[in-house]
């Protein structure tokens, strides 16, 4: 069994190479909110909903600070709502263990800090559709 570890990043079918462990992600399955409910005398029933506004994927991976990436970062914000993401992991020869996550309608949503240096990385957020 394989796990993501060491995904594919394409971003508007483009190969990004990304800073090591750094992708994650959330499906968009939303939250489920639960409170309690009285129904007198101390009796307590939990009431369970699904709270839609928490419905659409988000992602972040991290990037180092080159000129060209840079220049990709003023795309991808440009590009509000258009931008798509692929993540894919190859399992074995028989594509037992294959992992493909595809996200649509994606826009940067934070305001990349670009930390210049040695060590430097820039953290990439988008949000979109849910997968």
């Amino acid at each position: 069994m394989k796990a993501l570890s060491v995904p594919t990043i394409k971003v508007n079918n483009d190969v990004q190479a990304i800073v090591p462990n750094s992708f994650k992600y959330k499906s968009g399955d939303g939250e489920t909110k639960v409170r309690a409910a009285s129904a007198g005398g101390g009796n307590v029933t939990a009431v369970h909903t699904q709270n839609a506004e928490s419905m659409f994927s988000t992602l972040s991976f991290s990037i180092y600070p080159t000129a060209d990436n840079l220049g990709r970062i003023r795309d991808w914000k440009d590009a509000i709502g258009g931008n798509t993401v692929e993540a894919v992991q190859r399992g074995d020869s028989t594509g037992d263990g294959d992992i493909a996550l595809f996200f649509k309608n994606m826009s940067v949503t934070n305001d990349p800090d670009i930390n210049a240096g040695a060590d430097g990385v820039i953290e990439i957020e988008m949000a979109g559709d849910k997968i």
